[in-house]
């Protein structure tokens, strides 16, 4: 019988491999970073998967076979971690059970305190980062509203805090990442009974697709 610990070959084909494989040789843009930490803090889904692959180091990275995001110098990036800099330097420790450490460092403040502005209406977004065509924003989302149905001119990830919300390919609940690029056309829907907060990381604007678009491209696009 396999490890738990060990990657399978059904395992190498996920998604969010190279995303993992990303974050265990430290090459991943800092938001990123904070994003999958908060992930492995929330949820144990990947945790086996990224002890493997720090355990096993090169021979598992070989498995993988998307390529590995390579934005940032490793040394340059686990440096700056070590010292505080990408999570806000000097910024107090949690308060907030539901805000992972390395997100609250971003903001300083629990998510009911964070200065939302509102996107579109049942949208509200919390916007922390945009610079060199990244961007890291956290949204608060109605409970039972239907987001703009949009692709994707680069990658996302969308980490959930609070609530739950579904798409065309799967349901995604506190600490699931949803992935999505330019293959990817989809609507997001939050389920009915509570509202939804999560905390998204883009390297390009969206694409919106529906028959609005043009409209909604000026407010979510550059």
């Amino acid at each position: 019988m396999a490890s738990p610990f060990s990657p399978t070959p059904e395992d190498a084909s996920r998604p969010i491999d190279a995303l993992l494989a990303g974050y265990v040789v430290g090459a991943l843009e800092p938001h990123m970073h904070a994003l999958v930490t908060a992930h492995l803090m929330l949820s144990d889904e990947n945790r086996g998967f990224v002890r493997a692959l720090e355990a096993e180091a090169g021979a598992a990275l070989d498995r993988i076979d998307a390529p590995l995001p390579q934005r940032v110098p490793r040394d340059h990036v686990l440096s700056a971690i070590y010292a505080g800099g990408y999570y806000g330097t000097g910024r107090p420790a949690q308060h907030d059970p539901e805000l992972p450490s390395p997100l609250f460092r971003l903001v300083g403040k629990p998510l009911d305190q964070l200065p939302w502005k509102r996107k579109l209406p049942g949208l509200k977004e919390c916007k922390v980062y945009d610079k060199g065509g990244v961007e890291a924003v956290f949204y608060h989302i109605s409970a039972g509203s239907r987001m703009p149905k949009h692709t994707h001119a680069g990658s996302e990830a969308t980490l959930v805090l609070r609530g739950a919300f579904h798409d065309e390919r799967d349901l995604y609940r506190r600490g699931d990442v949803s992935l999505a690029d330019g293959h990817v056309e989809h609507r997001p829907t939050t389920s009915r009974d509570e509202d939804c907060i999560c905390f998204a990381v883009t390297d390009a604007p969206l694409k919106m697709t529906g028959p609005v678009w043009g409209v909604l491209q000026k407010l979510f696009g550059k």
